[in-house]
């Protein structure tokens, strides 16, 4: 590089990132944490480059936001490298270009499991303080996600859009508490499907509790029969909580999953109580067959309104989140076409056709259906920096 570099402003620098999901893997409930291929960009401007041009190695001695992604946990690939861009105008870019593969922790919100949603996110922050960088959303080129690469589509619906929020907070390692680090969350959103749960949870656990109804029709005269269904019961109900809690982390509060079996060991207890009480109205036949018939009709009764009530309100959460999904998928699509053009539109599209599809068996042959590579040119990443 021949001539004199102009002096360097001790200036807050602007960095500029753009993040492109590749591929996301299995995500773990119990461990909290999701598998991705990430490719991440950031630029920023180096004015001592302006209408200069310099080898990528010599870009090392210039200035760097040394920047972290915070929740990885580990990875089997970590790739960084720098190029000089310059636009138009001659003004000088660094761009910082890292591919990465690997765990990445998440702290999932579980209080409407299993009908959630899940923010898979990367937290992209600096090791310079807030006073001397800033890392923002690439406002000239959009972030991405590859949704026909998503390998828990069994269990997991992945919404095409991404979105970023910036945010500053403090760090516990560090000794002055009162410097404060810039933080980028660049996330996807993925939505459970609820169905395995639905039909090998709540059903059975709806027919399991249902049937202590039933052990109304065997006579008064004989609680110990009574008692014996219901404690029967009671214990399979146990077991089942015991399941349902096998799949999910250990958290302090209780997700809809546990209110619905709590609710299920509930009635089926107060059910067998209530057989123990009547046991001892045996002196008045009468007031007995009596309390015991308006017994039964208060259990259907109640049995009956919680499901109205739970099933209304899973309807209601459910239409407001699709909403809000929604209105994200909108806006980004929105800030996709006025940076892509309406190209972009037509090239999602198509790679939306690429979704792995099931291999057809009869019993003559087998027909192997090849996976298309889906197209990366809407992903706005270069094959050869992959």
């Amino acid at each position: 590089m021949d001539g004199r570099l102009p002096p360097v402003k001790n200036t807050k620098k602007h960095v500029y990132v753009k993040v492109v999901f590749l591929k996301v893997g299995e995500i773990d409930t119990i461990k909290e944490n999701f598998v991705a291929d990430v490719f991440i960009q950031a630029r920023w401007r180096e004015i001592q480059l302006d209408n200069r041009t310099v080898s990528d190695k010599d870009l090392s001695e210039f200035w760097s936001p040394r920047l972290l992604v915070h929740n990885v946990l580990d990875s089997t690939k970590d790739r960084t490298w720098k190029e000089l861009v310059h636009d138009k105008e001659g003004l000088a870019y660094v761009v910082e270009k890292r591919r990465i593969k690997g765990h990445f922790s998440e702290k999932l919100e579980l209080m409407d499991f299993p009908f959630d949603y899940q923010s898979l996110s990367l937290q992209i922050t600096s090791e310079l303080p807030e006073s001397k960088v800033t890392i923002k959303e690439d406002d000239k080129e959009i972030s991405a996600i590859n949704v026909t690469c998503f390998v828990d589509e069994q269990e997991w619906l992945l919404y095409d859009y991404v979105e970023a929020v910036q945010e500053v907070s403090t760090r516990e390692f560090s000794t002055k508490k009162h410097i404060q680090f810039p933080w980028l969350v660049v996330g996807c959103c993925a939505v459970r499907r609820a169905g395995f749960f639905v039909w090998n949870v709540i059903l059975i656990m709806t027919l399991i509790s249902s049937m202590s109804l039933a052990t109304f029709a065997v006579d008064r005269s004989l609680p110990q029969n009574r008692l014996q269904l219901s404690i029967t019961l009671m214990l399979t109900s146990v077991t089942f909580k015991s399941v349902a809690s096998a799949n999910i982390p250990k958290i302090s509060y209780y997700t809809h999953l546990d209110r619905y079996v709590l609710f299920g060991l509930l009635f089926t207890y107060i059910v067998c109580i209530w057989h123990a009480v009547i046991s001892r109205f045996t002196y008045n036949a009468t007031l007995g067959a009596v309390m015991d018939f308006w017994a039964f009709m208060s259990f259907l009764i109640i049995f009956l309104l919680f499901h109205i009530f739970y099933g209304v309100i899973l309807i209601v959460q459910y239409l407001l989140r699709r909403n809000e999904l929604k209105a994200k998928e909108l806006k980004y699509e929105e800030k996709a076409l006025k940076l892509l053009g309406s190209t972009w539109k037509s090239d999602r599209q198509v790679n939306k056709r690429y979704k792995r599809k099931p291999t057809r068996m009869s019993r003559v042959r087998v027909a192997h259906v090849p996976e298309p590579e889906p197209d990366m040119t809407f992903l706005m990443v270069d094959k050869d920096d992959m």
